[in-house]
């Protein structure tokens, strides 16, 4: 039986396969927007769930390749805002293709005369066909709802969508272009080491990390998205824990002031913001209780050290982290998470419906 770890250790090779198709899956995209590609001064990333997770870990790395300001927005904001850039490169995100809200507002900006891009699993979903091009985002047809291919196969597609559009424009010279290559091609094998130390963490740790109430999930930048992710995933999968992600700063002020013994704390450190992920570890860890820093500075056996090695992609190693700790607080007490096909209806689907049937 596939189990959700299963979909984690596939993630390398869907990696590695986004990587050498990149040209092939934007290509419909680059000849769409060509007509406009100098006009372009926005791109809005547009995506609920993990589609909007995604969006905001890769954010910040699209606007650096792409050297054009970038957003990531929740479709019901999107809809209600007054005012939209006409020059705005619209990206609307969907694994499924289903989301209803997502292709509420691709229709409206479509219906504008404003350039929209799908992403979604394949060219076939109902958001690919509404759309004025489509890029396929790699990950195949996933066999769980609680999306851990598609959350880091969207992430990288964003990017290389991002890099191809700075290329083109003249923004990243091939130079550039390669080296960011060459960040993104060391991911899979880290991703598969970091894995392996992942595990190991959460055996030595297990009996504290499942025997908290609640996590909050810190990190800066792109780790922002990852512990957004992070806190999504332990609700989903392991279902008795409440979760919330902070951006390192913003959580300083006023969330600490109820910290608990009975919380998890885990601090997604990549050195940014080094002084206030090292202030808040300390605080924690000496004043109220367990503290878990992953990656960079770590202080003491609790923690999980690692050197990411993907540069702008390094949001991709610490991925897995949040995803192997909320499959493991499941699998560990016994909760069983099902592929798509053998789960039963969910209950909530009686009172509300966040997608469209196919």
């Amino acid at each position: 039986m596939l189990t959700l770890m299963d979909m984690i250790e596939r993630v390398p090779s869907v990696i590695e396969a986004i990587l050498e198709n990149r040209k092939e899956a934007t290509k419909e995209m680059m000849a769409y927007i060509a007509p406009r590609l100098q006009e372009i001064d926005e791109i809005v990333l547009v995506g609920s769930g993990t589609s909007n997770t995604c969006s905001q870990t890769s954010r910040e790395v699209v606007e650096e390749v792409s050297g054009i300001s970038t957003t990531a927005i929740l479709p019901n904001v999107f809809l209600a805002k007054k005012a939209y850039n006409p020059n705005a490169l619209y990206l609307f995100t969907s694994q499924s293709g289903t989301s209803t809200l997502t292709q509420e507002a691709q229709k409206k900006m479509k219906e504008a005369g404003n350039l929209v891009v799908a992403m979604s699993e394949a060219n076939t979903t109902p958001l690919a066909k509404e759309s004025g091009a489509h890029v396929d985002m790699g990950c195949g047809n996933e066999e769980f709802g609680q999306r851990t291919i598609g959350y880091c196969a969207s992430i990288l597609t964003q990017i290389m969508i991002g890099m191809e559009i700075g290329l083109a424009r003249g923004y990243l010279s091939e130079e550039a272009y390669e080296s960011y290559l060459a960040d993104a091609r060391r991911v899979p094998a880290s991703h598969k080491a970091i894995c392996e130390k992942t595990m190991k963490w959460f055996d030595d740790n297990k009996w504290k990390l499942m025997n908290v109430e609640s996590f909050a999930l810190y990190g800066a930048g792109p780790l922002w998205g990852v512990a957004q992710e992070g806190a999504l995933k332990i609700l989903e999968i392991a279902k008795r824990f409440l979760c919330v992600g902070y951006e390192m700063d913003d959580g300083m002020h006023g969330p600490t002031m109820g910290f608990t013994k009975k919380m998890g704390i885990i601090i997604l450190n990549d050195g940014r913001n080094e002084g206030i992920a090292n202030g808040l570890a300390n605080y924690v860890k000496k004043e109220v209780g367990d503290c878990f820093v992953i990656g960079q500075n770590t202080i003491d056996a609790r923690d999980l050290p690692f050197d990411a090695v993907g540069g702008v992609f390094r949001c991709l190693e610490y991925a897995p982290v949040v995803e192997i700790l909320a499959h493991r607080l499941a699998a560990d007490y016994g909760i069983v998470t099902k592929e798509w096909k053998l789960q039963d209806p969910l209950p909530e689907a009686k009172y509300f419906n966040t997608h469209d049937e196919e």
